[in-house]
């Protein structure tokens, strides 16, 4: 979220597609809460010409995802997403962990962007370091319990296709 600061004026999917699609003259392309078929054919309904999984393939091999990232996401117990601006500077949503639960999601002390990951750094490295995320910014959508490891190029299983 780029537009402002202030939460309450972040739009959700279902309201925010349909305005996209009528104000420009561009394909609109969805991400975002998109974790199974359904989320596809909900959002192509709205008008978008296509959409976008993230959180759901993090497991993957292709992924980037850190050691430590993949271990949160394979745990089961884990299914707690919340928008948080203290590893970016700005609102993004991850997982809850020790530094969003003793600082608060949302603070005033991070630094703006590029800063705010620079200042966590050292706890971020020494929290890795010894196998745990306490101050890794844990990226993930609400949908955590979609994120399946999918080996060869298959389909994902919640998409059917």
């Amino acid at each position: 979220m780029f537009l402002s600061e202030d939460l309450t004026t972040q739009s959700g999917t279902v309201a925010l597609v349909p305005q996209t699609v009528s104000a420009v003259d561009l394909p609109v392309i969805v991400t975002g809460g998109i974790a199974d078929a359904q989320g596809v054919s909900s959002v192509i309904a709205l008008g978008a010409a296509g959409a976008q999984a993230g959180t759901a393939y993090m497991l993957c091999p292709e992924a980037k995802t850190s050691a430590v990232h993949r271990k949160i996401l394979s745990d089961v117990a884990v299914h707690h997403a919340a928008v948080t601006n203290l590893f970016y500077g700005r609102p993004a949503r991850g997982i809850v962990n020790r530094v969003m639960q003793e600082l608060g999601l949302l603070s005033d002390l991070p630094p703006v962007i590029p800063f705010a990951s620079t200042a966590i750094g050292p706890l971020r490295a020494g929290s890795e370091s010894i196998g745990k995320g306490d101050f890794t910014p844990l990226w993930a959508g609400l949908n955590v319990s979609c994120c399946q490891e999918i080996f060869g190029g298959k389909a994902h299983p919640a998409f059917g296709f």
